[in-house]
């Protein structure tokens, strides 16, 4: 430990003379090599076999059709020219390597056969290193790094002196208040410790471990870069024939976007666009694009990286035992509150802003813009709707396009929505999808007539579907929702099988009181659970949480009714004489119901008055059997000759004398009650009244 001390101090003096401008120079020695073996990287690729590949470029092997699925999905069709036996080469971008193994159809057109396809297999870059003698991985710091390399032969270089041994150990000391690292050699002679900060150059004497960590770090460092795979597909044939190639791989979801315009008449028009997005490295030039409305199931899994199933260690038997073995509406706008309601309303900059239209366009003047033709054709096709695109398209690398798809000149009807949800009347249009072509949800731009209107979405819709779209808050029609209710009311009363069966109703009577105009008011009217409609304007159509009642005239108010019955049911023989006495005076009774009711009670009465009698008698024992017990007591501590004890003999004769006729009149009673409630039962059983 001394011999260990003093060295150490020697090697401190040392280096005390030069020790700024060695240590700068040799720590930036030191982080550049250390640096190198925590970098990331990527394993060695390997080519598949082929004696005529024919690299594959982007204008050899194009594109030909494009199909796109709202599932962020696009369907990928390739086509190029090979001559007899022949390997090509396609080009695949990394992202894609996976959908494309698992969904690649290769067709020989030429009536060829294709041998196999071969294509760079990367090992995980964890598997690569994990027969490594000394792992790099993980970015390990530089005592971490030493310390994983115990028992390997080094040679350091410290100031102009070369020193070698195998490395025994690496610790951290306190010199000086100073923190030293200290990695320790061992040789023939001892060990040398020496304070890294000394050291300029560290290098492994086993050649064969130093190429490996380089090969080592070379492949941490490569697997950052995300290569493209090239697939060498084999091809067999005569003559010239055409290869064709179809995958699956993931791309933008391709979007629609409507535009509605309002006619004069308030007649909606509507133009559906396609929203396509090419972000990949290859152009689409003059292909056949289509577009999918439908949702398949769709997954990704990765297929190109080598996996290694962990195979259980098994123990022979003489070293240990064996182990156990183990798929509703369109949405209203969210104004703040009321001000932005009256702010809708007409004012006087509105009036200026349309004299100033009147004067550039002349009242005889009507907007009419011109339809835009649809460029694709709907096709059904089994359980999804297929748009296809009538002519070729082209859309370059990493750019969009927008291309109609769908155009009807009239799509619906305009109308005026009153929302109780927000207390605002809304313009509104009832889209009806009377065509065969499915129309995928999106956004809705608006407009009336030159001017824009407002924004709605769309949901899906398929074919005979109708939808309800509000765009604004309407301007110039006002709905004032008054609500009254009315008491809980009896109704009817049931005497059957010994039941009194009861029914009530609660009333309530919403007004709409409407100001304005319009072509037509929906209003929506929310459905309550038990509550029944009695009163109310037309009925549009309905959903499971509202009705929704249409109106083309509105000089009176617009009155709903609903009801909301109660039915109970008692037993008659359990009823109170109050509950009695209150259907009594019920004005609906039947006469026949009120002298039940009445039979009824007097039974009711009769079983409370033997009722009450029994209580009465059994008050009396407990009394009696009360003043025996302390009679007993007494006569505990008498002389049995007294007079006193003679008197307390006699009061406990005559007592037992009351208690033995109580008890008999409890008897009597207990069956007067037995009979009064077979009575009162037989009686209330034969009812039938209503």
């Amino acid at each position: 430990m001394n011999k260990f001390l003093y060295n150490i101090g020697d090697i401190s003096t040392f280096l005390e003379k030069g020790k700024a401008l060695a240590y700068s120079i040799i720590m930036k020695r030191l982080n550049l090599f250390f640096l190198m073996i925590i970098a990331l990287g990527s394993p060695v690729l390997t080519a598949g076999e082929g004696s005529q590949d024919r690299i594959s470029r982007h204008d050899s092997f194009p594109v030909k059709a494009v199909t796109l699925y709202t599932a962020g999905l696009a369907w990928m069709m390739h086509e190029t020219t090979v001559s007899g036996h022949e390997v090509i080469s396609f080009e695949v971008e990394q992202n894609d390597i996976n959908d494309i193994l698992k969904s690649l159809v290769i067709e020989d057109l030429g009536n060829g056969t294709i041998d196999t396809i071969n294509f760079e297999s990367e090992n995980p870059l964890s598997a690569a290193l994990a027969d490594l003698r000394v792992n790099p991985s993980g970015a390990p710091d530089l005592v971490d790094f030493l310390r994983r390399t115990q028992g390997e032969a080094v040679t350091v270089t410290v100031g102009e002196n070369s020193i070698g041994g195998r490395i025994f150990s690496v610790e951290t000391v306190l010199l000086q208040e100073e923190r030293h690292v200290i990695l320790n050699l061992m040789d023939a002679t001892g060990l040398k410790p020496l304070d890294i900060s000394a050291i300029s150059n560290l290098s492994f004497d086993d050649a064969e471990l130093q190429s490996e960590l380089l090969s080592a770090l070379d492949l941490i460092a490569r697997s950052r870069v995300k290569a493209s795979r090239i697939l060498k597909i084999s091809c067999r044939g005569e003559g010239t024939r055409t290869i064709r190639l179809s995958y699956v791989r993931a791309v933008p979801l391709w979007k629609t976007s409507y535009r509605i315009n309002l006619n004069e008449e308030g007649i909606p028009g509507l133009e559906g666009w396609a929203l396509v997005q090419n972000t990949g490295s290859m152009d689409w030039k003059d292909v056949k694009l289509s577009f999918i409305a439908g949702r398949p199931n769709a997954f990704t899994m990765d297929m190109a990286t080598p996996r290694y199933v962990q195979r259980q260690q098994v123990q022979t038997a003489a070293a240990a035992p064996l182990g156990p073995t183990e798929y509703d509406r369109g949405y209203a706008p969210q104004p703040s509150g009321r001000e932005a309601y009256k702010s809708a309303a007409p004012s006087a900059a509105y009036g200026a802003m349309m004299d100033r239209e009147d004067e550039l366009y002349p009242a005889e003047e009507s907007y009419s813009p011109a339809p835009v033709e649809a460029q694709a054709t709907g096709i059904s096709a089994g359980n999804f709707y297929r748009y296809e695109v009538n002519q070729p398209v082209t859309i370059y690398a990493r750019s969009s396009a927008m291309i109609p798809i769908i155009s009807r000149e009239a799509a619906g009807e305009s109308l005026a929505l009153y929302d109780p949800s927000h207390q605002m009347v809304f313009k509104g249009i009832r889209l009806i999808n009377d065509s065969e072509a499915h129309w995928a949800a999106g956004p809705v731009s608006v407009s009336e007539g030159r001017y824009y209107g407002g924004d709605a979405l769309l949901p899906e819709m398929i074919p005979g579907s109708k939808r309800l779209l509000t765009y604004a808050v309407h301007g110039s029609v006002e709905v004032e929702q008054i609500r009254e209710n009315e008491p809980q009311r009896l109704v009817s009363l049931i005497m059957v099988d010994g039941l009194l069966k009861r029914t009530d109703k609660i009333s309530r009577t919403t007004e709409y009181r409407i100001s304005g105009e319009d072509r037509e008011l929906l209003i929506l009217h929310g459905k309550e659970g038990g509550w029944n409609l009695l009163e109310h304007p037309p009925i549009a159509e309905e959903t499971g949480s509202e009705y929704r009642f249409s109106l083309k005239e509105w000089d009176k108010p617009a009155v709903v009714t609903e009801e909301y019955v109660i039915s109970q049911q008692y037993s008659l023989a359990n009823l109170r004489l109050t509950d009695i006495n209150y259907y009594i005076q019920w004005e609906g009774l039947s006469s026949a119901m009120k002298q039940a009711f009445s039979e009824i009670a007097s039974l009711l009465s009769h079983l409370e008055s033997i009722r009450s009698e029994l209580s009465s008698l059994n008050s009396r024992i407990s009394r009696l059997e009360r003043d025996q017990s302390r009679v007993r007591e007494n006569m505990k501590v008498l002389d049995g000759d007294s007079d006193l004890y003679k008197r307390y003999a006699d009061q406990l004769d005559e007592q037992e004398t009351e208690i033995r006729r109580i008890n008999e009149e409890i008897n009597r009673k207990q069956q007067d009650l037995s009979d009064g409630d077979k009575k009162l039962k037989d009686y209330i059983s034969g009812l039938d009244l209503s």
